[in-house]
């Protein structure tokens, strides 16, 4: 059975960190990596539709942290099918968000709130604060 490849988009400057993530994905088979390319959120509102990825990587150099965080929350909300990875250099993590639109009735609000990961968002293994030199 053959499978699609999967169409990454690559949102990152053109630094050290970006060439790497660059070069690992390119080397994936089943994976059309389309970028690196910088994109501010009005052209993300052009391009995403041209190049239909299914899912984005954010890259957060360090330098451009706020407007990272800007777009990635920007893809969320004017894209919210689309799947969006976060790495950077700050931490040794990425995080994947996804969105789930639901009705906006009272009784889906609470069903939602009540099927929520029962999980601890505040326990230790959850949450990765920045080290004190970063600060």
């Amino acid at each position: 059975m053959h499978r699609e490849k999967r169409r990454i988009l690559l949102i990152c400057p053109q630094h050290l960190f970006g060439a790497g993530l660059e070069a690992i994905l390119r080397r994936v088979q089943g994976m059309e990596l389309l970028g690196p390319m910088e994109m501010s959120q009005e052209e993300a509102n052009t391009r995403l539709p041209e190049l239909r990825p299914n899912a984005v990587i954010v890259v957060d150099v360090g330098d451009s942290g706020a407007s990272a965080s800007r777009l990635t929350a920007h893809l969320l909300q004017e894209f919210p099918g689309l799947p969006v990875i976060c790495a950077g250099l700050g931490q040794n993590i990425f995080r994947v968000f996804s969105t789930h639109t639901l009705p906006a009735r009272g009784s889906d609000l609470v069903e939602a709130i009540l099927n929520l990961p029962q999980n601890d968002p505040w326990g230790e293994a959850q949450f990765h604060p920045k080290l004190e030199e970063d600060k």
